[in-house]
């Protein structure tokens, strides 16, 4: 009797922890992934890979990857608490993100299914530029100060620069952290350069290789204006923003009204303004210059930056 006894307690405990389990299991997430490349075309033997998070806890995670059919497709799955990610790779093709809707239900502990895509960009013609991501102080307000985008300095007297590509003129009122207007204007040495904004298109944004690959050769406007502001009755308002992008033309030679000589860049993100204590404030941007004269293309080689010596935090992360 006793023996029956444990058996049907063993039983019944047995019973209990599956239960127990079963309500303290998280939600199943099953992804269907499709990838497929600029012209929409299926990319098969892509890797993708799926890290599924159990808990805050960043030990706490099951990877999942597996490669695309010759359909382009791939499906895993994994239980989550609501934190999931995702990369797709393959030789010859810059890396994605994969783009997919919220998991809203398993925000309420319910197993979903969803469809993910992923647009993978070949690489085209990688090739050196001049890249930096520059974090600097405008040497003195109310003057224009020339910027050598070869050299990565100021020009005379401020820096070591020979050519001012940008040339960067301030105008600031400061009173305190919390009562300030600074306008940031860039012009240009040469009446045919210029800068123009462009929109990346949305479903290159998870690429890691987000731009077009050249310049335009027209559109170029002749200012670029940059504004930071705050007041206790406004706010704070900035017309420069962290997802901008822009083209520029530097160095511009003309013969008879036709542009015979120019070199081509790109900005990532705005000008981002920081007004400090100082006379003057910050500015941050991220350019890259092609080298060669009329020479459209921008898709950065990132192993081969002109400009050597650079910190690691002056080093661009993305073609």
């Amino acid at each position: 009797m006793k023996t029956k006894f444990i058996i049907c307690l063993g039983a019944l405990l047995g019973v209990a922890a599956v239960a127990v389990r079963k309500q303290f299991e998280l939600p199943k997430v099953r992804v269907n992934v499709h990838v497929a490349d600029e012209a929409g075309h299926p990319v098969s033997g892509a890797l993708v890979r799926f890290v599924f998070g159990k808990s805050r806890d960043a030990n706490a995670i099951v990877r999942v990857e597996g490669n695309t059919s010759s359909s382009g497709a791939f499906t895993g799955e994994g239980h989550t608490g609501g934190s999931f990610g995702a990369s797709v790779e393959k030789a010859g093709y810059y890396w994605s993100g994969l783009a997919i809707p919220p998991l809203e239900e398993i925000v309420h502990g319910r197993s979903q299914t969803v469809e993910g895509k992923a647009i993978m960009r070949p690489v085209g013609r990688p090739i050196p530029l001049f890249a930096k991501r520059v974090t600097i102080e405008i040497p003195v307000a109310g003057q224009p100060c020339g910027y050598d985008l070869e050299k990565g300095d100021w020009v005379a007297p401020h820096g070591l620069g020979v050519f001012s590509d940008f040339v960067f003129t301030l105008d600031r009122r400061y009173a305190t952290r919390d009562d300030f207007d600074v306008r940031l204007n860039v012009r240009f040495s040469r009446i045919s350069d210029g800068i123009q904004e462009v929109r990346l298109p949305e479903e290159w944004r998870l690429s890691h290789f987000r731009w077009p690959r050249e310049a335009p050769e027209q559109g170029y406007e002749p200012v670029l204006v940059s504004r930071l502001a705050r007041s206790q009755q406004g706010g704070t308002k900035a017309s420069a923003t962290e997802d901008q992008a822009y083209f520029f033309r530097v160095r511009t030679v003309e013969r008879d009204g036709q542009v015979v000589s120019a070199h081509y860049g790109k900005i990532s993100g705005g000008l981002i303004l920081g007004p400090s204590n100082s006379a003057t404030c910050l500015v941050r941007l991220t350019y890259y210059l092609n080298p060669a004269a009329m020479d459209r293309n921008l898709e950065w080689d990132t192993k081969r930056n002109l400009l050597s010596g650079l910190k690691d935090e002056e080093m661009p992360r993305q073609p």
